[in-house]
């Protein structure tokens, strides 16, 4: 590794209701003494190399409680390391973004704790939310849409984020100011070219609708859609039906021979909120074959869509001027629900101008750490 002053350690750290991901990186700040001619094709994300990952337990402390969640944090990052091939050390720079830390002040000590184990020069710390929007951006840098007219990075700067995973949350931002139309005419070339700006952030209008835990929301969520698979299994009890497949698989992937055994499983401490919300496969492996499994999703789906479109709405977005980049275990890979989002936002005439569903989340924190590098201090967001 080139141990020149202008190469920087920096630390992006994902830490969900379900796992904590940490992700080493070198950041390569631009050189202000060479001309911007000479740095033409090179794109910002061309400045930041990833070196190594680590993955382990939950990361939420209203969950598991502060104490694992830094447990786990350390650990990830450990491993981060020795996946890099190199000893820890501390690093130039960190952002950790974590789940249950809505508050400012509720990030404070997770701040004071990582300047505490030494963990880097300057520390960012941000709820879990925040870093999908620049992961966002990372990702979709070099895709071009003809009928898209709003250039990459003002589109995420004008997005909303969707978190669906063992609970939901969206996160919308907007530009204080725009265009009167809300957007700037580009041509193609200027789209496919890799864009030679420098990783910068300015001020945006943010806020937040949904997160408000298990038990006061959490729509759409993998627990949501648990739960309802759940009460669906005791509905048939009570009505003296006779189980369905998709009844038979949920008590025996939640650890029931019969319903009646659900109350001691069920009503433990603490609740099993993870095995609940993995319950969302078993509804997903049936939703083909089972009319209500299907109808479980559809109502997940939108409720995940009314979700979207109150942050939407609040913060003065409109329909085909803004960005939507989708998150959370039930939203990866071919999931069943975000095209059904999608629908449901066509129906509500408040469709995305682009969709994106983010491949790796931590990559953002990674983003987040890199914008440090001008702020010597703590940042709690």
């Amino acid at each position: 590794m080139d141990n020149s002053p202008q190469e920087h350690l920096v630390i992006g750290v994902d830490a969900g209701g379900s796992k904590t991901k940490a992700c080493l990186a070198i950041y390569r700040p631009s050189d202000p003494s060479k001309s911007p001619e000479s740095s033409k094709t090179a794109c910002w994300t061309d400045a930041i190399r990833v070196i190594g990952k680590g993955e382990t337990g939950p990361g939420n402390p209203r969950s598991v409680g502060f104490d694992t969640v830094y447990e786990n944090v350390k650990e990830a990052i450990d491993a981060s390391f020795q996946n890099a091939g190199i000893q820890p050390s501390t690093a130039h720079a960190i952002c950790v973004c974590m789940a249950g830390v809505g508050q400012a002040d509720q990030r404070i000590p997770v701040a004071q704790w990582i300047e505490k184990a030494n963990l880097a020069q300057r520390i960012r710390v941000s709820e879990d939310v925040t870093p999908i929007r620049w992961a966002a951006l990372w990702e979709t840098r070099h895709l071009y849409n003809p009928s898209m007219l709003i250039e990459s990075k003002q589109l995420w700067n004008n997005s909303v984020t969707l978190i669906s995973g063992t609970g939901s949350i969206v996160s919308a931002t907007k530009e204080p100011t725009l265009a009167p139309s809300g957007t700037i005419e580009l041509t193609k070339s200027s789209l496919t070219q890799r864009d030679p700006q420098p990783l910068v952030e300015i001020p945006l209008q943010t806020t937040r609708v949904g997160g408000w835990g298990y038990l006061l929301g959490d729509e759409g969520s993998g627990f949501a859609i648990g739960l309802s698979a759940l009460k669906e299994v005791c509905r048939a009890h009570d009505c003296g039906e006779d189980f369905s497949p998709l009844h038979r698989a949920v008590l025996r992937e939640i650890g029931c021979d019969g319903a009646i055994d659900l109350i001691p499983r069920i009503y433990t401490q603490p609740i099993p909120r993870p095995k609940i919300a993995s319950l969302y496969q078993t509804v997903v492996q049936f939703a083909s074959s089972d009319l209500i499994a299907s109808k479980l999703l559809e109502y997940a789906s939108a409720d995940l869509a009314e979700l979207i479109v109150a942050g939407a709405t609040r913060i003065g977005l409109q329909s085909g001027k803004y960005g939507l980049a989708f998150s959370g275990g039930t939203l990866l890979g071919k999931s069943p629900l975000v095209p059904t989002i999608l629908r449901h936002l066509e129906q509500m005439q408040m469709s995305p101008a682009l969709s994106h569903q983010v491949t790796d989340p931590v990559l953002g924190a990674v983003v987040m750490a890199c914008l440090l590098q001008a702020n010597p201090k703590s940042r709690v967001d």
